[in-house]
C-alpha cells in the first residue's frame, strides 16, 4: 500500500503539471521558457492524462480566452454544465475549423514533434492518445507492477476531471469568489485549485493570463507556481512572467457586460485582436513601466 501511495503522488504531479505547467502556462500562455527536452517531458505528463494533441489543446484554449463565455466559447457553462464538463470535446469543429485551429498555434505548427500527435480536430488524434495511454499503463505494469500502473491510472482520472472542473465550475457565477472584474464569469474556487494544482484560481488567471502564478493571496496554494519557482531557482526556467510585471487588463475590457455583451466584443474585433496571440480574451497585458 505504501508503494501505491508513493506512485500515486508521483504520477499526480507528473500528470497534473503536464497539464497545468506544460499545456497551459508553458505552451498556451508562454508564461515561462524551459529547455526543449524538458518541455517535451513535462508535456508527456498531460498527454498521458488523456489531454490529446498539444496543438489541439492549445488552439482550443486560446479560443476560449478570445471568446470566454460568449458565443463561440468551446466550453462555457452558459451552454450547460454537462457541455462545459465534457460534451464540448465531441464537437470542437463546430466552433473552430481546422484552418482556424492551425492559425492559433503557428509556433507549435512549426514543431514536427507536436504535429505527430495531430494538428486537426479529426477523431484519430484522440484515438491515438487513448491507444498510447493504454500502452503506457501496460508498460508501467510490466516494469513496476500494479502499484505503479494503478497509481498512474487513478491519478490520471482525478487530474483529468479536475481539469474539466476548471471549465465547468470556475465559470459558474455562483461558485467561489472574484478578485478581478473581468468580462467573463471566471471565479476562484479553492477546491478546484487544490485538485488541479492551482488552476482553480481562475478569475486571477483571466485577469492576468500571461502570469505564471495564479494563486496571488497567501492562502491561494498554487503547486504549479511552486514548481515553476523551483525550476527557476535551479536554472531550468527562464523569462518567468510574474503578476507584478503585468498590468491589469484595461477598464474597457473589465467593464461588466450589458445585454449580450456585443458592444464589448465589437470593440475587441475593431481592435483586430490577433488570433495567433497566446492571450487574446482581453488586450495583451504589457510589462509595467
Amino acid at each position: 500500500m505504501k508503494a501505491f501511495a508513493i506512485w500515486f503522488v508521483v504520477f499526480y504531479l507528473y500528470h497534473g503539471l503536464g497539464i497545468t505547467l506544460g499545456y497551459h502556462r508553458l505552451l498556451t500562455h508562454k508564461s515561462l521558457k524551459v529547455p526543449r527536452w524538458l518541455s517535451y517531458f513535462i508535456i508527456s505528463g498531460g498527454y498521458f492524462c488523456l489531454m490529446g494533441s498539444p496543438i489541439v489543446w492549445v488552439g482550443v484554449h486560446r479560443l476560449h480566452h478570445q471568446k470566454s463565455d460568449q458565443p463561440g466559447d468551446p466550453h462555457s457553462p452558459r451552454d450547460g454544465f454537462k457541455h462545459a464538463l465534457y460534451e464540448w470535446m465531441f464537437d470542437t469543429r463546430s466552433v473552430q475549423t481546422d484552418e482556424e485551429l492551425q492559425k492559433q498555434v503557428p509556433e507549435l505548427m512549426a514543431d514536427k514533434f507536436y504535429r505527430l500527435f495531430g494538428d486537426t480536430h479529426d477523431p484519430w488524434q484522440a484515438q491515438l492518445c487513448l491507444g498510447l495511454n493504454v500502452v503506457f499503463r501496460v508498460i508501467l505494469f510490466a516494469l513496476f507492477g500494479w502499484p505503479a500502473a494503478l497509481g498512474s491510472l487513478l491519478s490520471m482520472g482525478i487530474v483529468f476531471w479536475a481539469t474539466q472542473c476548471v471549465n465547468a465550475v470556475c465559470h459558474q457565477p455562483t461558485a467561489g469568489y472574484r478578485l478581478h472584474d473581468t468580462i467573463e464569469d471566471s471565479r476562484n474556487v479553492w477546491w478546484v485549485a487544490l485538485l488541479s494544482l492551482g488552476e482553480g484560481w481562475h478569475n486571477t488567471h483571466h485577469a492576468l493570463p500571461k502570469s505564471a502564478r495564479h494563486g496571488i493571496k497567501w492562502w491561494e496554494l498554487d503547486v504549479t507556481w511552486i514548481s515553476i519557482w523551483l525550476l527557476e531557482k535551479v536554472g531550468l526556467a527562464k523569462n518567468v512572467i510574474r503578476p507584478s510585471s503585468l498590468r491589469r487588463v484595461p477598464a474597457m475590457a473589465t467593464a461588466p457586460l450589458s445585454g449580450n455583451g456585443s458592444s464589448v466584443m465589437n470593440t475587441m474585433n475593431a481592435n483586430k485582436i490577433s488570433l495567433a496571440s497566446a492571450d487574446v480574451a482581453t488586450p495583451e497585458p504589457v510589462l509595467a513601466e
